[in-house]
């Protein structure tokens, strides 16, 4: 595995590979009325998608908000569909197969084969060999408040940059990162956030 992301944006910028990132945006979402709308063009939304990433003239789309009550109350900020779309493309090519592999082993979160059953299941073994070797024990369950809502994302893109050294694919991180127009001091990545 390469450390660093070199010379991969174009050749992973494919007709194919955004319609699979198409499919994989509308899961379980076919019946929306943006995914529905989309579809009505989709061939010629993702070539127009395709030749915006590749001619690097892809903007991010408006953000728009809504709530959510389960299981508490949050807003979640949402992108237009298009902007999905760039998104499974993105962490498809290039978080997956060059990001995720330097993951401690115990990230499980929307990962492929893991989520949340492996995650108690590993929890479930580390707690019998805590009890076995240790006898009784605590755990403390947390949970960090309004996370995204507080992550810099000067510092997230600047971690990024060590792993991507591909120009285009830098630009991209840098587009789905910061808001528009730029502000220096940015807090969050809208992602969801909690009231």
């Amino acid at each position: 595995m390469p450390k660093k992301i070199k010379n991969v944006f174009y050749k992973n910028l494919t007709f194919e590979k955004i319609l699979q990132a198409h499919n994989r945006a509308r899961k379980n979402k076919a019946y929306k009325n943006e995914v529905i709308r989309y579809e009505l063009n989709l061939e010629n939304n993702l070539i127009n998608l395709l030749r915006n990433l590749k001619e690097n003239t892809y903007k991010l789309g408006k953000y728009y908000s809504f709530r959510v009550y389960e299981p508490k109350e949050r807003i979640i900020q949402a992108l237009p569909y298009k902007d999905r779309i760039v998104h499974q493309w993105y962490v498809e090519e290039f978080i997956k197969p060059y990001i995720v592999p330097k993951f401690i082993n115990t990230s499980f979160a929307c990962l492929s084969n893991k989520g949340t059953h492996k995650a108690v299941e590993t929890v479930q073994k580390q707690m019998r060999i805590m009890k076995r070797n240790n006898g009784d024990f605590w755990i403390l369950k947390c949970d960090i408040q309004k996370f995204f809502y507080n992550i810099n994302p000067f510092i997230l893109y600047n971690i990024l940059k060590k792993y991507i050294a591909d120009p285009q694919v830098l630009n991209l991180t840098r587009i789905l990162i910061f808001k528009e127009p730029l502000d220096k001091n940015q807090i969050g990545i809208p992602i969801g956030y909690s009231n």
